[in-house]
Order: structure tokens, then sequence, then C-alpha cells
């Protein structure tokens, strides 16, 4: 029987800057769809499910390069159709959606069930075996919306080990969340006399409007 890290171990072996990336990834990616939304509304309610999904993935993606780049003991592979992220030498990443009880879709493909199922447990390994985790966020399938970042390990596609959500992060640009400020008030406008501009408009030899 397979033993699991508990997320509390996983989160410290990440490291703060790694979380922190993959939560803000989420909530930068979540913030392009909703501009995406807000351009281009036919074509995201004419979208389908999976085409919908694989923009998101790639808005996600591209994130997760961005801040994760230059992260000490951080790779990312991008070998499509597979993209791996690998953190020191014992975790495995992929990004995915998860729905509402934490599952997710994909194509079982001999490389799918392999890196879906964890490892055989090795004593002798004990702390050195490769953990496969799945990093993403949670989807809304009626409001096609994008939830909180989380966080799973599995053991097969939908045996759920742990899921957690990750800290909101918020988007990250400019180095924190940006909260919106009430306009301030506008100047009173200036008051005309009537009187004064119809003799400067006859001075001025201008017709009246």
């Amino acid at each position: 029987m397979n033993s699991y890290p508990d997320p509390d171990e996983v989160k410290a072996d990440l490291g703060d800057k790694v979380v922190e990336a993959f939560a803000r990834s989420v909530a930068r990616a979540a913030d392009d769809l909703v501009k995406y939304r807000q351009g281009m509304p036919s074509f995201v309610s004419q979208a389908s499910e999976r085409g919908l999904a694989n923009w998101i993935h790639d808005r996600l993606w591209y994130h997760l390069t961005v801040l994760l780049d230059d992260v000490p003991g951080v790779q990312l592979v991008d070998e499509e159709p597979t993209r791996e992220i690998y953190v020191g030498i014992r975790y495995r990443l992929r990004a995915k959606r998860h729905g509402d009880d934490g599952d997710i879709s994909t194509y079982l493909t001999s490389g799918a069930k392999d890196f879906l199922f964890q490892p055989p447990s090795q004593p002798t390994l004990a702390g050195m075996e490769e953990v496969r985790l799945i990093v993403g966020y949670i989807w809304d399938k009626e409001s096609r919306e994008m939830g909180q970042a989380v966080l799973s390990l599995r053991d097969g596609r939908n045996d759920i080990v742990w899921l957690i959500e990750l800290p909101d992060a918020g988007t990250g640009y400019g180095g924190a969340t940006v909260t919106p400020v009430p306009a301030a008030p506008e100047p009173s406008a200036p008051i005309i006399d009537v009187g004064q501009e119809d003799a400067a408009q006859e001075t001025n030899g201008e017709d009246s409007p």
C-alpha cells in the first residue's frame, strides 16, 4: 500500500515562491478570461467546453512560465501535447482544471496513466520517491467561471488522496491586488452669463446656435 506526503509537507517542499506562483497564475488566467468575455462575448459563448478549456490552459501555462522563470530548482517542459513542471528531484506536476468534486478530464493515454498513478512506495527511498501532483483551478460548469486555485494529489485519475485550495494571491500585476478607488468629485461646471456670451458673439460676428 502506498504512503503519501501530506499537504503541509508538500507545500513546504515546493516553497512559498512556487505555491504563490501557482495561485497567481490561476488569478491571472481568470483575469484573462474576464477580458476575453468582455471583448469577445460571442466567441466565449460559442466556444465548446474543450475549446474554452484549451484556451484557458494556454493562458494558465503562459503565466506559469513567466512566474516560475528563474525560480531555483524549477524546470518547465513543454513538449506538446504534454506540459510538465518539475520542482526539485521529487515533484512532477501538470496543470488541469478540476470539477466541483475534484475530478479531472483527460484522455487516458499510456503517458496519462503513468502520470496519474503514484509510483509504488519503496521504504529504501522514503522521502525521495517521485510525487505527481496536479495544479489548477475549480471550474464552475454552469457559469463557465474559474474558481479557486487548487493543488491535488491522486493515485488514479479520480482517486483523490487530497485536494487543497491555494491562497488567493491576486493577479500580482504591479505587485499587489488592485482595489478600485472611488472617483474624485468632478469640479462644478462654470456658470456662463448668457447675456455676456450673446454680446461677445455679436462683437465677433458669430451667429447664435
